[in-house]
């Protein structure tokens, strides 16, 4: 267009030249007037802005285009400089455009055409920038060096302009913006990355280039494709989600993530924009906001709503099982003094003490709440019967017994505990609470530092219960506890084998008390275990004595527990003992029941065999009514099985039993192994057995347990 209105203009010029030559001065006219209006209707009518300055840079033609561009009208623009009549001129930098240095005035002082200079002019209609691309053209009169005027022409390059910008600031935002962010094409490969998507994760462009999505999932995301991320049948071009993100180095992270479908021209997808963020420190503080919502912020333990959420859950199940629960209600007793006392700095420390001792003493099962204030409830799912609390309860009141150090400050609590049991006492949480509180106040009313069952009943039972656990711990200090001895007898010969050491307890009150008066309880509290040392200490210091004596016994028989075997020095302990008194290992048997090999079989079958390497014999007691493993006694190297007195009894009168008992037999010596019977009372059933098979007897035909020196006994070895 430029070039063709050059060329107009020149044609223009021209014609003024040929003007002298011309003879008929009317022609001349009317081809000077043909000329300008053509050139006119040119000058108006062409799509580029045009202006003419004159060689001051004062504006004196403006065609229509131009007017348009620049936003002003004509008698505005026309006999001002070109520079007054914009409001503003830039260059493409964003600085200020000086007057001398714009393309006409260089034009006007250099006479050399100015071109393609990009400029942006300030449009007063719109009020806004518009971008020019600028080119100014000299022009000369006949016989002059110095241009008369300047022909100017503008280009709108605005909306290009703006492309570009976008374009620009694209670039910048892509290279710059906190977010990751990747593209992939319509395959779904990774095209393009940005810095901030290789700071997150450590995968610089060339390590993902061509990789599928998927390649960026952690594996701990459940999605498998980015075809789970389209949101089928939506009809929606971007989704957002949270998505797991692996790191080249470091552990995976969530990521927060949006991701757009760009589609060509043809309206397919041609890529897809992934934008991430990682939300670490979100889900951190997330978390912690849940944890806050179900827990009290100053002892972390689980606060009501938390309580009453698991109890109500607990409550189903165990209604469903027909199991039973608890729930302990402890009140620190006078811990407002504490308080008032020290400080409530003090006394939040106290709490957190308390809430320490709570926790070391419950199951894992249990939940330890703070209720409120200087108050916790504890929740015991699935107790084996309704005085099992009260074992806790004690517990919790034995340790609060112990002084408190806080901030320097020797403290002495205590405490009063409530408990409430389901089903019994409520079938509900808030009634299992409430009732549980009851009990708590019933408790301070007894003298605090104590604890009540809702039912008065349960807790006279639970005293008595532990008054008994009391007194049979302190059995040892008082030398309470005897041991009697039972022969066991050669069938065939007649001859004493060895004895059994049953241990009895002189109770202060009560009397001489028998092994099942006591032994549960000392097996529930733990007590079995200094009991069973007290008892193979001193059978065998028996045993030393006998054989010093010259009497002939070949085997001293101890009961052991399975507690006993729980514990890991078991094996040491018998082998201490032995080496302490002198007692060869041949002399000593440990009798133990099936059952003894229901739990941690493995743990128990070890020590077993070791003691059995030391040279001590092993007899399986009750053989017949116990859970024993047929394949644990393959692996034991067991000596002797003893028949359970209930199959001697009515072996005479029972087919069953007898049938039983000679299964026992065979079984026994299927094995090599010696089988004895206990509960032996009359010469029939000896004779029975022994026709039997049945190798050594024990029972009160022979003699009744009995003191080591009783006259009975010391016959008995004579013989």
């Amino acid at each position: 267009m430029f070039e063709k209105l050059k060329e107009d203009i020149g044609m223009f010029s021209s014609f003024f030249l040929m003007i002298p030559q011309l003879t008929n001065s009317k022609l001349a006219i009317d081809t000077l007037r043909i000329s300008e209006a053509k050139y006119r209707s040119l000058f108006e009518n062409i799509d580029q802005g045009v202006i003419y300055l004159d060689r001051t840079g004062v504006v004196i033609a403006v065609n229509q285009a131009a007017e348009q561009l620049l936003g002003l009208p004509r008698d505005v623009i026309v006999g001002r400089k070109f520079a007054d009549s914009c409001f503003k001129v830039i260059k493409e930098d964003g600085s200020i455009f000086p007057e001398e240095q714009q393309p006409p005035m260089q034009a006007l002082h250099t006479g050399k055409p100015v071109e393609g200079v990009i400029m942006g002019l300030f449009n007063s209609a719109r009020q806004n920038y518009i971008w020019l691309v600028v080119h100014a053209v000299p022009e000369f009169r006949m016989n002059e060096h110095q241009p008369h005027q300047i022909l100017m022409t503008l280009t709108d390059i605005t909306r290009q302009k703006q492309s570009e910008g976008k374009l620009s600031m694209a670039s910048v935002i892509f290279n710059t913006i906190g977010e990751g962010i990747f593209v992939t094409d319509k395959h779904k490969k990774i095209i393009s990355v940005n810095e901030a998507f290789t700071t997150l994760t450590g995968f610089s462009q060339q390590d993902v280039y061509g990789k599928n999505a998927r390649f960026l999932h952690a594996k701990k995301h459940h999605l498998t494709s980015d075809d789970d991320l389209n949101a089928p049948g939506t009809g929606l071009n971007s989704w957002q989600g949270e998505i797991w993100r692996r790191r080249k180095t470091n552990p995976d992270f969530p990521s927060w993530t949006t991701i757009s479908e760009v589609k060509d021209a043809n309206g397919e997808v041609s890529h897809c924009v992934h934008v991430f963020m990682d939300i670490t420190h979100f889900k951190k503080a997330q978390d912690h906001l849940g944890f806050l919502a179900y827990h009290d912020p100053l002892t972390k333990l689980p606060n009501r709503l938390l309580l009453k959420d698991r109890i109500d859950h607990s409550l189903q199940t165990a209604l469903r099982e027909g199991s039973q629960a608890a729930v302990l209600f402890l009140d620190l007793d006078r811990f407002k003094g504490i308080n008032d006392t020290y400080g409530h700095e003090v006394g939040d420390g106290l709490l957190r003490e308390v809430a320490k001792r709570i926790k070391n003493l419950v199951r894992k099962e249990d939940t330890v709440s703070r209720y409120a204030g200087d108050e916790f409830v504890v929740f015991m799912e699935n107790i084996p019967d309704a005085k099992n609390p009260a074992k806790l309860a004690q517990k919790l009141i034995e340790t609060f017994n112990a002084p408190a150090y806080i901030k320097g400050h020797r403290l002495k609590i205590s405490t009063s505990v409530g408990i409430s049991l389901f089903p019994q006492d409520g079938q509900d949480t808030d009634t299992l609470i409430k009732n549980a509180d009851a009990a708590m106040y019933r408790a301070k009313k007894e003298g605090r530092n104590n604890f009540q069952y809702y039912s008065m009943e349960l807790t006279t039972e639970a005293f008595e219960k532990m008054s008994r656990e009391r007194a049979l711990r302190q059995s040892l200090e008082r030398h309470e506890l005897i041991l009697y001895y039972q022969p066991q007898v050669c069938l065939k010969t007649g001859k004493l084998v060895g004895v059994e050491s049953l241990v009895r307890w002189m109770h202060p009150t009560e009397g001489l008390l028998p092994p099942k008066h006591f032994i549960p309880i000392a097996e529930e509290s733990g007590f079995i275990v200094a009991l069973g040392e007290w008892v193979l200490k001193n059978a065998c210091m028996q045993m030393r004595r006998w054989l010093d004596e010259g009497l002939k016994i070949n085997k001293m028989v101890v009961n052991v527990s399975a507690i006993q075997f729980l514990r890991s020095d078991f094996v040491a302990t018998v082998e201490r003992v032995l080496h302490s008194i002198g007692l060869d290992p041949c002399y000593l048997e440990l009798e133990l029941t099936g059952s003894s090999f229901m739990d941690h079989s493995d743990q128990t079958i070890k020590a077993l065999n070791q003691l059995v390497a030391a040279g001590i014999d092993l007899t399986i007691d009750d053989f017949g009514i116990g859970c024993f493993s047929f394949n644990n006694l393959k692996r034991i190297p067991v000596k002797k099985l003893k028949i359970n007195s209930s199959f001697v009894v009515d072996v005479l009168n029972n087919a069953n039993d007898e049938d039983i008992a000679r299964a026992v037999i065979a079984l026994g010596h299927g094995l090599h192994l010696q089988v004895i019977a206990m509960g032996i009372e009359s010469n029939a059933q000896q004779n029975r057995l022994r026709d039997l098979g049945c190798d050594e007897g024990q029972g009160y035909l022979y003699s009744s347990p009995v003191l080591p020196w009783s006259t009975v006994f010391r016959t008995l070895v004579a013989e």
